[in-house]
């Protein structure tokens, strides 16, 4: 009896093990830096040294305008008519890339700096973390599960996790308002970037079989395609170092990238949306992924908001009470503390600019 266990936890431990192979990576790393048009980035002397070391997606594209929906789009596949920054909570039946992952027995992470505490969910903290900027606290699938929510984590966890050899398979990293460029400029986010990422990728326990995806969440000028300055770095891409991917991507082919690396299969949202859903070509070839062919002429609009549940209700009519939500409309099941996300929102207003 005790050997048929012993040889059943090792099969486990094998089928898990194996889990953690992907086609091309074992590991992702994602850093979103903030409002940033692709031109002036690519003028930045810091983040151009790091062109000799990785490969430049010169054809990529945030979805939409402000920061917080460009977030929620990567781990769920749409932002949902979202055209704000403003407290929000989506609905626990809605899932997210983190639902893909643990059904392969992948790990994650979402390493945050100024988190205040493991699972924080409130609005910000001392003007440098900021709900919004956190692609998975807003989903209620992971904000209410206990177990999902002690991923959320303060970045400096990291370190203990490298130390421990434990980086896990999927990682979304977060920098605070300063060191993302938000309230700051290009040039300071970029010059502590130049401090943080390569002793990264010198590190053994990180460079693993990893992609890093640096990218920016959105440009700062609205009314100019919405291309956005993005970067894949790591030991995976060895043979492309100093090369440039033309490529049409969105950060929807963030999430179909990690779906096709594991065969996640997908939400069935934007990420399987041919005209916005590309594979990173480095991926797609292992895959057997043959990418669309998509030009600016026939791109979606990537500029404005496309309508969904978490759009603002319609104001017309002067027979509801204010603030409410249509009846039966998707919006009414939004679980936002309505006072709470007011009061969050006017605080976070002096803090910080869309």
């Amino acid at each position: 009896m005790l050997l048929k266990s012993i040889v059943s936890l090792a099969c486990i431990a094998a089928a898990a093990a194996q889990a953690t192979k992907g086609k091309i990576f074992d590991h992702i790393f994602i850093i979103y830096l903030e409002n940033t048009d692709f031109v002036k980035a690519a003028q930045d002397a810091n983040l151009t040294s790091f062109a000799d070391q990785a490969v430049l997606l010169d054809n990529y594209y945030g979805v939409t305008h402000p920061s917080e929906p460009n977030y929620i789009a990567v781990s769920g596949g749409d932002y949902f008519g979202l055209n704000d920054d403003n407290f929000h909570s989506i609905p626990a039946n809605y899932t997210t890339v983190v639902d893909l992952l643990e059904k392969k027995n992948l790990t994650w992470k979402a390493y945050q700096e100024d988190l205040p505490s493991v699972c924080y969910q409130g609005f910000e903290s001392d003007a440098l973390y900021f709900r919004k900027h956190n692609p998975f606290i807003i989903y209620d699938s992971v904000a209410l599960n206990t177990t999902r929510c002690s991923n959320i984590v303060p970045a400096t966890q990291l370190a203990t996790d490298l130390s421990n050899n434990d980086l896990p398979n999927y990682s979304f990293y977060t920098p605070n308002m300063l060191n993302d460029g938000h309230n700051t400029t290009v040039a300071y986010a970029s010059a502590w970037l130049k401090s943080f990422l390569p002793p990264l990728l010198e590190n053994k326990s990180f460079i693993n079989n990893t992609l890093v995806v640096l990218t920016f969440d959105e440009s700062d000028t609205y009314d100019i395609e919405n291309r956005v300055y993005t970067l894949l770095l790591g030991d995976v891409i060895a043979d492309l170092k100093n090369t440039t991917d033309s490529t049409f991507y969105t950060h929807y082919s963030i999430l179909s990238t990690v779906e096709a690396n594991w065969d996640l299969g997908n939400l069935g949202r934007q990420d399987t949306n041919s005209t916005v859903n590309n594979v990173f070509e480095v991926v797609a070839k292992a895959a057997g992924i043959t990418n669309n062919n998509i030009t600016m002429e026939n791109a979606p609009l990537l500029n404005g908001t496309e309508p969904g549940f978490l759009a603002p209700a319609p104001t017309t009519s002067t027979s509801a009470p204010a603030g409410s939500q249509p009846t039966g409309s998707a919006a009414s099941f939004v679980s936002v503390p309505k006072v709470f996300a007011a009061v969050a929102a006017l605080a976070g207003a002096f803090a910080a600019m869309i």
